[in-house]
């Protein structure tokens, strides 16, 4: 009984339904025809208890030999009715006959019935409610769940359908709701950091108008205020620029190319030697990959290794390395340094926006944080790691 459930489970819905209704149907016509069969049996029996009444006979004084019977004559019936059944008889008989045309309906009606529940409780029955409780756990916004429904039929190809569609909606939520953490990050850190140079201005504002109050202004003093209030204005401009160079990023659109990819790394080793001799550094290429051409934004690619390059170029001792690996369908650019490595906190919050620590000089750090937002347009990340010798190491991964 499993091997036959486990073979239909695997026939689609059209032949499931064709096989189980051939099967169903040979078997009412089987016991149709054995019904009738013995229903008619039956009914001869019942008439066969009739009385003979001969209304003509004649007699015969030979035997069938043709010689003299000793026995006397022999009436030889020529016509002959039958007499009535017995009331008994009579509803025996109408009991068979009624049961002779009933029972084949009621084979058809019951294995109707099988089928449906048959075709439902195998076919049916388990994807829909996987369906359906798929359906449900949406309807709750909780994507938290898989359907374990396999199978090659129509059912099977539907819920795996539902199932690649409940994925799509995860990551388009996840990727929606890392968006919307980005930017209550980003508010919350533009609305921490505008507020310094703004109090500052405020401040040195207020120190003037005390100061005139007093008249205790001297050109002196007006000329260092207005130089701090200038120094606090044009950080705070630089500020909001970060924040469009930001908005400029998450908005541009990718536009992948046949990609030479020995050309690429040819013209990267070259501008970046000449810039870290020029820092008196020394920056060798380590080339893996095998692969001739590969589509992608190559202006957005350059972006992200200059920007890694810099990182490297300030913080790095007296050398860099660049190695370029493939695997599958991602390319693997690690850039190395031999300088101090990345902190715990920078190893964790490095590529946050307008991340700053003690290292980075104060600066806004923002690179990292735009290499990361073009590394995942690209249909890769990036990931921040040090190496045995304390030297930082930033992997840039893309897709082919």
């Amino acid at each position: 009984m499993g091997k036959i459930k486990k073979a239909f489970h695997k026939m689609s819905l059209k032949k499931s339904l064709l096989v189980l209704s051939v099967f169903c149907l040979s078997l009412v016509s089987v016991l149709s025809i054995v019904t009738i069969l013995k229903c008619s049996d039956i009914r001869q029996e019942i008439l066969d208890t009739r009385p003979i009444i001969i209304t003509d006979y004649i007699i015969d004084d030979t035997n069938r030999n043709g010689t003299e019977n000793n026995n006397g004559v022999t009436a030889v019936p020529q016509k002959y009715t039958h007499g009535e059944l017995t009331k008994e008889n009579q509803v025996y008989y109408w009991c068979i006959t009624i049961l002779m045309v009933s029972l084949p309906i009621a084979y058809i009606v019951i294995a109707s019935f099988m089928v449906a529940k048959l075709y439902y409780k195998w076919k049916l029955q388990i994807p829909l409610e996987h369906l359906k409780n798929g359906m449900y756990h949406i309807s709750q916004q909780d994507l938290d769940f898989q359907i374990p429904y396999t199978s090659n039929d129509e059912l099977g190809q539907l819920c795996d359908t539902f199932e690649h569609m409940k994925n799509e909606i995860y990551r388009s939520n996840r990727k929606m709701w890392d968006m919307l953490q980005e930017r209550k990050a980003l508010t919350a850190s533009v609305s921490h950091d505008l507020r310094t140079p703004i109090t500052v201005i405020n401040g040195y504002l207020d120190y003037l108008e005390k100061s005139i109050e007093r008249e205790t202004l001297t050109s002196e003093v007006l000329q260092a205020t207005i130089k701090n209030i200038t120094g606090a204005a044009g950080r705070l401009e630089r500020y909001v620029d970060c924040v469009k160079d930001i908005q400029k990023m998450e908005d541009v659109e990718m536009k992948k190319d046949n990609c030479d990819l020995k050309e690429l790394i040819a013209g990267i080793t070259r501008e970046f030697s000449a810039l870290a001799t020029q820092k008196n550094k020394q920056f060798n290429v380590q080339n893996l990959s095998k692969t001739a051409f590969i589509q992608t934004d190559r202006d957005m690619l350059l972006k992200i290794l200059e920007n890694v390059f810099d990182n490297a170029l300030r913080f790095s001792s007296e050398k860099i390395m660049c190695s370029i690996k493939e695997k599958e369908e991602y390319l693997y650019f690690s850039i190395q340094d031999d300088g101090v490595g990345f902190t715990s906190e920078e190893l964790k919050s490095a590529t946050s926006f307008f991340f700053s620590s003690v290292t980075n000089g104060g600066n806004f750090g923002i690179g990292l944080s735009i290499c990361k937002i073009l590394c995942e347009k690209l249909g890769g990340g990036i990931c921040l790691d040090n190496t045995a010798e304390h030297g930082a190491i930033i992997t840039i991964k893309i897709k082919k």
